[in-house]
């Protein structure tokens, strides 16, 4: 095991060691177990191959120094290795690796990489990663994609700087890319910033993990304390169907402490079991700060915050903090902890497809099943703090389920105006602050929620619901429950209605 110099900055070709460097990466001997070191402060233009995979025991190191004696300082600039552009395809040296060449149980490190003119085309990525392969505190900047991961295990993508998403009109690429129709497993995105700058009319995402078969689901997946958005500056993303991280068939996935703000949505999940989305903030986004669609049970949906989503730049008429959609099918999604998440502020679209149901705190919408939305705060929403829609009548055999229990909600649904694009004024029909229609079957319970503020009502249920018991609420300065014609009161028994005067007193 030897340990290998480039200091492009040097006179004469080199040998690779310390005192006579080589100036070229082209020059470099790749074997197991070595470490490949540029100097720090220099910049290398060319071709890179990464010519050789490591092994488990024996690693391939690519990192920096800086000390005339080959110890580094993290204080002073990243080597630079700038790849050449166009018309020079990624398999002649555009990219550090490319589909078909990965390279195994690479370690790449405080590096800077950079190829702003790579060839325009779907997955032309910076780097692609073989199995076992770690990149830390790496800068990547690339006018197409950042780091891809296909069909690999074992790969930990840690502390690096992603300005890699800027496509042309014709393609969509993304940041970090996990994605295979094989058993992909343990792979950690952790502490990574990605500046998505637009551009590209499809889908582009941030980060996206995606197992293409739901029998083969991502396994011990890890995506924590990321940060996805637009350039500093920028609002909201050009490309208006960009999502900050996405995730597709993951078996218990975390992911935690992430921020993304600016994309369509702030995280998409469509599919999966048992996930964990825990301690994220997701707010500023164009529609949804959390969206779970497709076959997706039991996850636990935990203490994120996801406020002023939704507003007049989404390309559509939605907008709300979480978002459980069951449109897939019957119980599609279903099973599902939504506790304590904070979902204020979310705004209503106002345009002509909008019939003022939007800017909804939580929405478990289209037949959701079976879920607890417990001691969540959702407050000053254009739409309902909790809004519940079985989906059309007779679509869905069971549409409840349900425990609503322990929510601190204020002042929902009272601002909302319809058409507001085109100067429209006429406020929204919704009015209150938990809203139900079309939930049956399965017994639903709402209790012990607290609602607070001028919302001109507390609980509505209407004739399309059946077999919901709403008791030992407390109605402060809000209406008492709603009840449908013919329905009675929907509180069986132990509500409160207090003024705030009484509230003071109590």
């Amino acid at each position: 095991m030897a340990t290998i110099y480039v200091d492009p900055s040097a006179a004469g070709p080199g040998d690779g060691s310390l005192s006579h460097p080589f100036t070229a990466w082209t020059s470099v001997v790749w074997s197991p177990g070595n470490t490949y070191l540029q100097k720090r402060g220099t910049t290398y233009a060319g071709v890179f191959r990464l010519g050789a995979s490591g092994t488990r025991e024996q690693r391939i190191t690519i990192g920096a120094y800086a000390g005339a004696d080959g110890s580094d300082d993290p204080s002073r600039p990243r080597p630079v290795i700038l790849l050449p552009g166009s018309p020079v395809t990624p398999r002649d040296g555009a990219s550090i690796a490319v589909y078909g060449q990965e390279r195994d149980f690479i370690t790449y490190r405080n590096l800077d990489i950079r190829n702003p003119r790579l060839p325009e085309a779907s997955d032309v990525a910076i780097v692609w990663l073989g199995n076992g392969c770690i990149v830390e505190n790496v800068a990547l900047t690339s006018n197409c994609a950042g780091i891809h991961v296909y069909e690999k295990r074992d790969v930990a993508i840690t502390g690096c700087a992603l300005d890699v998403v800027s496509c042309s009109a014709q393609f969509a690429n993304h940041g970090i890319l996990v994605a295979g129709a094989t058993a992909i497993d343990d792979i950690r995105i952790v502490g990574n910033a990605v500046v998505h700058r637009g551009g590209g009319s499809p889908v582009s995402y941030g980060i996206r993990c995606e197992a293409y078969r739901r029998e083969l689901p991502l396994t011990r997946l890890v995506v924590a304390g990321n940060r996805v958005t637009p350039p500093q500056g920028v609002t909201y993303s050009t490309n208006r169907d960009a999502v900050g991280i996405y995730l597709v068939n993951g078996l218990a996935a975390q992911l935690d402490r992430n921020t993304v703000t600016g994309m369509l949505s702030g995280i998409r999940i469509s599919s999966g079991d048992r996930n964990r989305v825990t301690n994220n903030n997701c707010s500023t986004n164009m529609n949804f700060g959390i969206h779970v669609t497709g076959f997706a049970t039991s996850f636990l949906i935990e203490a994120n915050t996801c406020n002023y989503n939704g507003g007049t730049a989404s390309p559509t008429f939605w907008g709300r903090g979480i978002q459980m959609s069951g449109a897939a099918g019957p119980g599609a999604v279903s099973g599902h902890t939504i506790r304590r998440n904070t979902c204020m502020f979310n705004y209503n679209y106002g345009g002509p497809l909008d019939n003022g149901s939007e800017g909804v705190g939580i929405g478990l919408d289209e037949g959701v099943l079976r879920c607890a939305v417990l001691s969540n705060h959702l407050a000053f929403n254009e739409g309902n703090g909790i809004q519940m829609y079985g989906g059309r009548p007779g679509t869905r055999p069971d549409t409840g389920g349900h425990t609503i229990s322990g929510n601190v909600l204020n002042t929902n649904c009272t601002h909302a105006v319809l058409d507001r694009r085109s100067g429209g004024s006429a406020p929204s029909p919704f009015y209150a602050h938990i809203q139900l229609a079309y939930i049956y079957g399965s017994p639903t319970f709402i209790t012990s929620n607290l609602m607070v503020g001028p919302t001109r009502g507390g609980i509505h249920l209407d004739s399309t619901s059946s077999n919901v018991t709403v008791r030992n609420n407390v109605y402060w300065g809000t209406p008492s429950p709603l009840a449908a014609a013919g329905q009675g009161e929907v509180e069986a028994a132990g509500s409160t209605s207090l003024t705030r005067g009484e509230k003071q007193q109590a």
